[in-house]
This record gives C-alpha cells, sequence and structure tokens, in this order.
C-alpha cells in the first residue's frame, strides 16, 4: 500500500502538478489522495487507472517495482484490492505487474450480480479468460459480448469496457493487461 502511494507522489512532483489538480483531474478528493500518497489507504483499481492517466502513466507505473526476471505468486500472497470505489462490485488480485513488466495479470472475481458500471479506458491491450461463472462485456456502448467458461476475448484497452456477472454465481477471471512500450505510440 506505502509503495503504490509512495509512487503516485513521485510521479505527481516528476510532473510539477499540485496534489489538488491532480485529485480533480483523477476525480477524487484531495484528502483521499492524501491518504493514498502517505500510505493510509489503498486505491481501487478504477482509481489507480484515474490517477495513471492524469498522470499521462500506465497503472504499472504506479505499482512496486520487481527487477527480478522472474516473478512468482505463491497461493494466497497476491494483494488484492477492489475494482471501483464499491467494495460489494469485485475484487482484484494482481499477480504479476510492476513499472518494468510490460504485462500486468489480474485475478478478478465478479460477485453474483456485480457490476462494473464505470467505463474503464486506458492505454494499451487487454485479453480476458473466463474461468467460472458467466460475463457480459460492453465495449464502446454498442457491443456487448456474452462469456462462459473457456471464453476468452481481446480488445484494445482504448475501446470504452465495463462488465457485469450474469449468472447464479460469483464470476472468475483472467485479466491480462499490456501496456504500450515506452517510445512506441499510443
Amino acid at each position: 500500500m506505502r509503495a503504490i502511494g509512495t509512487a503516485i507522489r513521485a510521479a505527481r512532483r516528476r510532473a510539477g502538478m499540485p496534489m489538488t489538480v491532480l485529485a480533480e483531474r483523477a476525480g477524487v478528493s484531495q484528502p483521499y489522495l492524501s491518504q493514498l500518497e502517505n500510505g493510509r489507504n489503498n486505491p481501487s483499481i478504477q482509481t489507480l487507472y484515474r490517477i495513471a492517466n492524469a498522470l499521462e502513466l500506465s497503472p504499472q507505473d504506479l505499482l512496486p517495482s520487481d527487477a527480478d526476471d522472474v516473478v512468482v505468486t505463491r497461493a494466497g500472497t497476491a494483494a488484492g484490492t477492489t475494482i471501483e470505489d464499491r467494495p460489494d462490485a469485485a475484487f482484484a488480485r494482481v499477480l504479476v505487474g510492476a513499472p518494468s513488466k510490460l504485462i500486468q495479470v489480474q485475478e478478478v472475481t465478479v460477485r453474483a450480480g456485480g457490476f462494473l458500471g464505470d467505463w474503464f479506458e486506458h492505454d494499451g491491450e487487454e485479453f480476458v479468460y473466463l474461468l467460472e461463472g458467466e460475463v457480459v462485456i460492453e465495449l464502446q456502448a454498442d457491443r456487448t459480448e456474452h462469456l462462459r467458461p473457456g471464453d476468452a476475448i481481446w480488445y484494445a484497452a482504448t475501446t470504452p469496457h465495463r462488465w457485469r456477472s450474469v449468472g447464479a454465481g460469483a464470476a472468475r477471471i483472467l485479466v491480462m493487461s499490456a501496456a504500450v512500450p515506452r517510445g512506441r505510440p499510443h
């Protein structure tokens, strides 16, 4: 938690951006941003993406650095957080992801009937593989894909997207997000 806050503060200072400006651009309150920067709160994934976008960074740039060539995440050790600022909708565990890595892998659980109502939109690419349950993925408000276990979908992450669980139970999803490498156009 503290490492993410430290990274947010450092990136904000490098950008020469006052805390109030970043808070406004990311759609969070200044006191909440202060709590994040001081390690007293953990951002939802949605909030992390909004802060990264406001700083013109990828979310991976705000995750703790991992310089190793091999990263192993043992069962039960991955850090978890809510996806949106509503803790009842969905929960994600970041399995792999750091500023030095182009790929972030998350295991996402969307509770039965859970709906991630806000549109997500960010640089890079996203691959989704449904492990359990049923999910409807809406893309750009005009395309809907219904996924069942074993189904997969890829899309440009710049395409506005959101998910909802439509089965009787929770949906468990493997999400791989690939960042745009530095120096390549978005």
